[in-house]
């Protein structure tokens, strides 16, 4: 290299050249270094909490996503920063270690020529809180803190932070729930009310959206509404079960929804009835469509069981009763196949409850198929 060429270079880098060509090299001036490391520094744009979903869960364990944007995250390098996430409950001072949260570290960039461009700013980074059933706040909302620290790669860049408060709310709650009466006792020939009731305890936007009685070993059920009366949380109703409904363990089922979650809250009962050498029937029944316009025709359709068998040719009586009415009305006859299935085309001019009688025999017992609502628009 020519002197003059070398002088130059040593200008420029900070390193002192004497003229007999020996060189010694000086570190950079810090100040200047410092503001080229800030420039390029990685820092924290947000942090944001997924608030519709952060309540503690009624039982087990769910998580509270977050998502952390990053402002030039690789500080000019291909080495990815190191994120941590840390938390604070409800009444925890943040002076003391927090909790850990999950982070999805982001990942270095890979060495190649020329150098690869890093993603466009902010990048965003995502990370859940655990929470779980037993951290109950001492208020219908709790208020908790979320730490998050960005460390770029490289001890000459600071490390960035920042902390975001955010509300942590009680868990959905079924409160009462009753069968009565419980156990069930069937009566051959006779239907039994069942009457269920509840209170839904809110924090949220809870909706019931489905409630049911059903057998625990057998495809069985009875669904009942999912209305709330006028205070916004009781919960009354009643199903009719007739002697074929499945004897053995049975369980009420509350399906609730908050947010993006769903919750079943569940209370068990039991269903008897009197041995017989009688044998027991059963009727299935669906509806298609379950919405219709006046003047139009639904189909009917279903099968019809006895014991574990179809019962063939077996003649029912369909009835129909008018919704907000308590009167069922006979319509008409629909008979089985050889297989035990059976169709019957109607056209209603009511919105209304369908259901088909299979009548008992001597060596047979009666029963009522479920209820089908269609509706008349």
């Amino acid at each position: 290299m020519r002197k003059s060429l070398r002088l130059a270079v040593a200008a420029a880098t900070g390193a002192a050249v004497f003229a007999t060509g020996a060189a010694i090299t000086v570190a950079s001036p810090a100040s200047a270094l410092s503001a080229a490391v800030r420039a390029a520094a990685a820092d924290i744009a947000s942090v944001t909490v997924d608030t519709s979903v952060a309540f503690i869960p009624p039982t087990g364990s769910d998580t509270i996503p977050f998502v952390i944007k990053v402002n030039n995250p690789y500080g000019g390098t291909s080495k990815a920063p190191t994120i941590k996430a840390e938390f604070w409950k409800e009444g925890e001072q943040t002076s003391s270690a927090g909790h850990a949260a999950t982070v999805t570290q982001l990942t270095d960039l890979a060495n190649s020529t020329p150098a690869p461009t890093p993603p466009a700013s902010p990048v965003e980074v995502k990370g859940t809180i655990p929470v779980s059933s037993s951290d109950k706040p001492t208020t219908s909302t709790g208020k908790w803190t979320l730490k998050v620290t960005v460390t770029p790669d490289g001890a000459t860049q600071a490390a960035d932070t920042k902390d975001v408060t955010f509300e942590v709310k009680a868990a959905t709650r079924i409160n009462g729930a009753s069968v009565s009466p419980n156990p069930v006792k069937l009566q051959s020939g006779k239907e039994v009310d069942v009457f269920v009731a509840f209170e839904l305890e809110k924090s949220g936007d809870e909706k019931v959206t489905d409630v049911r009685l059903e057998s625990k070993s057998y495809d069985d059920y009875y669904s009942l509404g999912t209305g709330l009366e006028s205070d916004g949380k009781s919960f009354h109703d009643s199903a009719a079960f007739d002697y074929s409904t499945s004897t053995g363990s049975w369980q009420l089922k509350i399906t609730v929804t908050r947010g993006s979650k769903t919750y079943s809250f569940v209370k068990g009962f039991e269903v008897s009835k009197t041995g017989s050498s009688k044998a027991k029937s059963k009727v299935k029944l669906s509806a298609s469509p379950t919405k219709v316009k006046k003047g139009k025709a639904t189909k009917l359709y279903g099968k019809v069981y006895r014991g574990s068998s179809a019962w063939k040719k077996k003649i029912m009586k369909l009835y129909f009763k008018k919704k907000g009415s308590s009167k069922w009305s006979f319509v008409g006859y629909v008979g089985a196949t050889s297989t035990g299935k059976f169709s019957k085309t109607v056209k209603p001019k009511y919105t209304g409850y369908w259901r088909l009688a299979a009548t008992g025999t001597s060596a047979t017992y009666g029963s009522y198929s479920n209820y089908k609502l269609v509706t008349v628009k």
